[in-house]
């Protein structure tokens, strides 16, 4: 069954001024998650490759795509500093490594004007110590491959994703920051199971920190930063992708701070989660755990519907030992209508709505002026009230911080992800 967004709006926003249940449909397109487990296990340092050659750019080749166009599987494209204004593609060449010797210093700029600074189709596919800024699409991407890895990437200023990976599996991305896109820093969408782990990375000034569009299964989110953003980490279920809901993601470890920055730039969703450090929307099966989340002017870690074609109720979500300080409306939150088994267990946290989701274990209804909150903040977006900023004037990121890759010179090119039954 079908329902239209305003009028599902309208059947909630019912109930949240009367009290009185209008409406009411479980689930989504089948209303059931995925069968995987949430988190992605470690799987080992990839191995190197032992048979390989260096293309250099600038030495060898003038531009990055010409040693891309001439690398086998296995090669090593190093890239010297510079700023390289063109849009790599990588359509043809699994296995391959791309690589800058320097992370500040190598940059793809695409002048307003190109997509993307690196797309990829290829399986096994590395890309190494870059920089990318002013696409008009995407930093880093990857659609529809088995293997990939992004590893000290910086992406900023880009109009839609920062790291992206898109119907694909088996990949990582680690050691990496985002800032200054109108979707998401870092995303993993449409993939189930993923077998995919982000880690170690930094996300700020996007609309979203993370976004994981139905994605899950092998799933893991954890040892991050994402802050001021408009909104931090956020698993959602939408029928605009194939295989929702959003099912079975572990998020673990991170710190969530202040993602109230109404300044980011947005252009699609990021409004609708402003002011909440972990929003599950319409997700199912998910992990949250061992989080630290603070200063959110809307709630902390929440759990609610997501309205698309169909209503995805949240369900059988996990919520445990998270540290929630600092929320305006609520540390914990727990919207209506909700799917049942959602389970509040041992969190630090001051508040919550619906009351008693703090402490020990809570299974509880939910509340629907949760859902009331930030559906009353995808309102002005739907109807372009909401604040926003300008991607191509987002603030450049902190370069000084960000970790450089070890021995970028002279380190073999190594295998995207060690896949699951690998000697």
């Amino acid at each position: 069954m079908t329902y239209r967004r305003r009028e599902v709006l309208r059947a909630v926003g019912t109930v949240g001024v009367g009290g009185g249940i209008t409406y009411g449909y479980d689930g989504g397109s089948d209303g059931t998650g995925g069968d995987y487990p949430a988190g992605q296990p470690d799987r080992g340092t990839p191995r190197p490759y032992e048979d390989y050659a260096t293309h250099r750019v600038p030495e060898d080749y003038e531009t990055i795509q010409a040693a891309v166009d001439a690398a086998s599987p296995r090669d090593l494209v190093l890239v010297g500093p510079g700023v390289y204004n063109e849009a790599v593609s990588v359509q043809e060449t699994p296995r391959l490594t791309i690589r800058g010797t320097s992370r500040n210093d190598v940059v793809l700029d695409g002048e307003f004007e190109r997509e993307d600074a690196v797309f990829v189709t290829a399986d096994d596919v590395v890309l190494e110590n870059l920089t990318a800024r002013h696409y008009t699409r995407n930093g880093f991407f990857w659609t529809s491959v088995a293997g990939y890895r992004g590893s000290y990437l910086t992406a900023y200023n880009n109009r839609l994703y920062g790291v992206y990976a898109f119907d694909s599996v088996h990949g990582r991305f680690e050691h990496s920051y985002a800032s200054g896109h109108t979707d998401s820093g870092f995303y993993v969408g449409q993939c189930e199971p993923c077998h995919a782990m982000v880690t170690n990375v930094r996300a700020e000034h996007n609309a979203i920190g993370y976004s994981g569009t139905n994605a899950g299964g092998y799933l893991t989110v954890r040892d991050s930063v994402w802050r001021h953003n408009m909104g931090g980490i956020v698993p959602n279920s939408l029928d605009t992708e194939a295989n929702p809901p959003q099912a079975n993601a572990r998020i673990e470890g991170n710190r969530v701070e202040a993602n109230n920055n109404a300044d980011a730039p947005d252009s699609a969703f990021g409004y609708a989660a402003f002011g909440t450090g972990i929003n599950v929307a319409g997700g199912q099966d998910n992990e949250i755990v061992g989080n630290t989340v603070r200063d959110h002017v809307n709630f902390g870690i929440a759990t609610v519907p997501m309205i698309d074609q169909n209503l995805y109720e949240p369900r059988d979500n996990y919520v445990a030992e998270n540290d929630v300080r600092g929320s305006g409306r609520a540390d914990l939150a727990l919207g209506w209508p909700q799917g049942g088994g959602n389970a509040f267990v041992d969190n630090d946290a001051a508040t919550s709505r619906p009351a008693s989701l703090t402490g020990g274990f809570s299974l509880l209804g939910g509340d629907p002026w949760v859902t009331m909150v930030l559906i009353e903040q995808f309102l002005q977006l739907d109807f372009g009230e909401s604040p926003r900023g300008d991607w191509r004037s987002a603030p450049e990121p902190p370069f000084e911080e960000l970790e450089r890759m070890p021995d970028a010179e002279t380190a073999p090119p190594r295998e995207a992800v060690r896949r699951p039954n690998d000697d």
